[in-house]
């Protein structure tokens, strides 16, 4: 796990520039830094590790930069920018590929030697053996770059899923790539200027729509691709996709064996990510998912070895605190718990770090909760977690994915609906699913009907993307099947990943994700829909399948929190008169964005109500504008 950067530019490089842009991620990689340079006619360029960058030529046309966070071999032949045996291929790699042993082992059949007990040189060794190809043979996560000086190629590649980030900008005859958006700001010639169909989308809806980001110019490479640039003539990568999950059909299953299947995936997925050569921990809300995670780690290891770490955020407002379900998970499998209270006071106090590390203005304060358990991780030593992220996208375990289903069955049979609401309302159901319809529908209704464009200075009334890439519309008028592939390629996962990844790597925390393993991706993609929604019950097949790792009280929970700050009791209390003042006193950038007179008008309403519902899509559009007016100050972004 790393932060890596690098840069194409045949008219020349300083390497000034790239020592700035590699240290803009140190948080990343606090265990090592190196540099890799090429002049555009040696054999095989050089390397330099600190401090001995000094020595490193001042110029070149290819280099690539590494911080390390060292999680298998913690010697120092991990280091990166890593090279092939023959020294003709580079590597700069931030993920781990879990299959990394047994892709060594198949390697050393056929001929392969190795020198280190890394996956990037496994990587290379795969890139020798099978080229492009071997991308489709990763169980992991990863964005990584490869520089092929035969063939005077850079290779670009991101995971399945996009877990891990990789981001691009190319202009000016050079193509520069990063892991974060901040290290490419660090280049010369890189002015931070606002995406602004972005912006507008956001206050809209709070919805974003990869590859695009918040600034003009610098995009996300898309996941489950490669490509290929030329050195000597570098250019905007051409994605070609080595994962297509649309292509994925449903298949008939009796009940019985898809719950067996579901549950061996599982139990595999969890085995691959705890390989490490550091402490493993788990990230426990108290959840299904995250709990799921804890049992079955407590399974593998059944005893041996050192005990699990959880790390949870706690809350002093009860309808938020999940204690008590972590502490039955706890006393059910042991684990060292630990807790963090996350708090409005804190939230101040780390407000411009918070969102310096995001880069992007972050949907809510609810990422706040997760930002906080990752600090308690790095306070105690611990530099892996293991994250419930995926099972919510892939078993339909938000509420608009059942009212979608509900809304198909309306239209092809009636009566199933009634079977549905009137079974989530008898005694074996689940009336979550009623109770929260209301507050849901005002939700989609807010967000159709775009009520925060009203706040935009009119130079912006046409900005922000169309109805064919607003997912908060065109979820709507999907089938189920194809409404729970948008929500891992489109609407809810590629956020949370996003956000996660900057949360955990702002201290040097890697997140694991058994649940995004690509087999089990795959394999719930193919289970119909229905398999997981009965009486009111979302997940219902992941419920039966892990009957054997979690206690009943879990398994059957009808409410759901996960790590969720309290946003709407801070906005009351303590963050009511810090909002307010705010709201009376935007910078000018936001000013230019947002008509100063409507949103002080837009928070007095807000913030004089009695009651506030944590969906209340007005608070959640005040608070994306808070985040949105401090990310245009620490950026300097022009508009």
């Amino acid at each position: 796990m790393c932060g890596i950067c690098g840069w194409v530019r045949p008219s020349g490089i300083e390497l000034s520039d790239l020592v700035r842009m590699n240290q803009v991620a140190s948080h990343r990689g606090p265990d090592g830094e190196g540099y890799w340079l090429w002049d555009g006619a040696s054999a095989t360029g050089q390397f330099f590790a600190i401090p001995r960058v000094t020595e490193a030529p001042q110029h070149s046309r290819v280099a690539l930069g590494s911080r390390r966070l060292a999680i298998l071999d913690l010697s120092s032949a991990g280091l990166q920018p890593m090279p092939s045996k023959t020294g003709r291929v580079w590597i700069a790699f931030n993920g781990e590929i879990y299959n990394y042993v047994e892709l060594r082992n198949e390697l050393i059949q056929l001929g392969h030697q190795f020198r280190t007990g890394t996956d990037t040189e496994v990587i290379l060794a795969a890139y020798d053996q099978w080229g492009a190809d071997c991308f489709a043979r990763f169980n992991g996560m990863w964005g990584l770059a490869i520089v092929d000086l035969q063939r005077r190629a850079l290779i670009l590649s991101r995971d399945r899923l996009g877990i891990k980030p990789l981001y691009v900008w190319a202009k000016n005859c050079g193509l520069a790539f990063a892991s974060e958006i901040k290290q490419l700001l660090a280049l010369p010639g890189l002015t931070a200027v606002a995406n602004m169909d972005a912006l507008v989308e956001y206050i809209d809806t709070g919805y974003e729509a990869p590859p695009a980001t918040f600034f003009a110019d610098i995009y996300a490479f898309p996941p489950g691709c490669w490509a290929e640039v030329s050195l000597d003539k570098p250019h905007a990568p051409s994605p070609h996709s080595f994962w297509n999950p649309e292509q994925l059909t449903l298949r008939q299953i009796d009940r019985v064996e898809a719950r067996e299947r579901t549950r061996c995936l599982f139990e595999d997925a969890v085995r691959l990510c705890l390989r490490s050569d550091v402490p493993v921990g788990v990230c426990l809300s108290g959840g299904l998912d995250s709990s799921s995670v804890l049992g079955q780690v407590q399974r593998l290891k059944d005893g041996k070895g050192a005990s699990t770490y959880a790390f949870s955020a706690a809350f002093h407002e009860t309808s938020f605190d999940e204690r008590q379900y972590i502490g039955l998970m706890l006393r059910e499998y042991g684990g060292e718990g630990y807790y963090t209270f996350p708090s409005a006071d804190a939230f101040l106090e780390d407000f411009d770090d918070f969102i310096f590390h995001h880069d992007e203005p972050p949907g809510s304060l609810s990422q706040y909760a997760a930002w906080s358990v990752m600090r308690l991780a790095h306070q105690h030593h611990v530099p892996v977690l293991l994250n419930g992220q995926g099972g919510d996208e892939l078993f339909s375990g938000y509420w608009p994915a059942y009212y979608l289903f509900l809304r198909r069955q309306l239209a092809q049979a009636p009566y199933r609906v009634a079977e549905h609401v009137l079974g989530a309302l008898l005694p074996h159901g689940n009336p979550a699913l009623v109770l929260q319809a209301l507050a849901h529908f005002r939700q989609y209704r807010h967000r159709r009907q775009r009520d925060n464009r009203t706040l935009l200075q009119p130079r912006w009334a046409s900005a922000g993307f169309n109805h064919t890439t607003n997912w908060a519309v065109v979820a709507q008028h999907l089938e189920p099947v194809q409404y729970r592939l948008a929500e891992i390629r489109h609407i809810h996962l590629p956020r949370l990943l996003k956000w996660d990844d900057r949360n955990s790597m702002a201290f040097s925390v890697e997140g694991r994700y058994p649940f995004l393993d690509h087999r089990f991706v795959e394999w719930a993609m193919t289970l119909p829909p229905e398999m997981n929604l009965k009486r009111g019950w979302n997940k219902l097949l992941l419920r039966e399948a892990l009957s054997n790792i979690l206690p009943p009280a879990i398994q059957w929970r009808r409410s759901k929190v996960g790590f969720e700050t309290p946003q709407s009791e801070w906005i009351r209390t303590t963050l009511r008169s810090v909002l307010a003042q705010w709201a009376a006193h935007p910078s000018e950038r936001l000013q230019e964005i947002i008509d100063p007179s409507r949103l002080k008008r837009f928070a007095e309403q807000l913030l004089g109500a009695n009651t506030l519902h944590k969906m209340d899509e007005r608070q959640l559009g005040l608070v994306r504008l808070y985040f949105l007016d401090r990310w245009l100050t620490l950026f300097k972004v022009d508009l």
